[in-house]
């Protein structure tokens, strides 16, 4: 679904941040922030040495989301891409309703409010939809900032999986889900 209010200005301490739809193109780009965040080993489940960040497979998942219709795919960009937002739609009929969120923002860039206006822009892009009544997503249990930004914008606790991931010190952690009605 294509909607004009997607784009934003977003002023920081490290200067002006554009959020804007992503294209194909970004894949490169996307891909090196993603493998930057997933060498931090914090924040997702997967690591860093299992991502297949190729420009190849990442610009195929892109096209995807760039050629659904309930799908978004948003970057932050200030002298590069610092942020990357997905909503995936799903193509169940049963599951249409649902678009799962993923959030990336570059080290240097959190709490700085490249977060906040990409989720913004999502959920008044998804409050737009015919499709989308419901944006979801998972956090570990002891990321609070990303639990607190996601419940400044209406996303509540709906389940959690205890012990759910494996750390390679021998801890868990949580599964926080998340979700909000749009």
């Amino acid at each position: 679904m294509r909607f004009p209010g997607l784009r934003s200005v977003i002023p920081t301490p490290l200067g002006t941040v554009i959020i804007e739809p992503g294209a194909v193109e970004d894949a490169g780009a996307v891909g090196a922030l993603q493998r930057a965040i997933l060498e931090e080993e914090r924040w997702f489940i997967m690591e860093s040495d299992e991502f297949d960040g190729s420009e190849e497979r990442l610009g195929g998942f892109l096209r995807r989301l760039v050629e659904s219709t309930n799908s978004l795919f948003l970057v932050a960009r200030h002298q590069g891409v610092v942020g990357v937002l997905y909503v995936r739609g799903e193509g169940l009929r049963r599951l249409q309703h649902v678009g799962r969120l993923e959030l990336y923002v570059a080290k240097a860039y959190r709490g700085k409010g490249v977060g906040n206006g990409l989720i913004e822009a999502a959920v008044r892009w998804a409050s737009h939809s015919d499709i989308l009544e419901k944006l979801s997503l998972v956090v570990f249990s002891d990321n609070e900032a990303a639990i607190a930004l996601y419940q400044k914008h209406g996303f509540v606790e709906e389940g959690r999986r205890t012990g759910e991931y494996l750390f390679g010190d021998g801890s868990y952690r949580d599964d926080v889900l998340m979700a909000r009605r749009v």
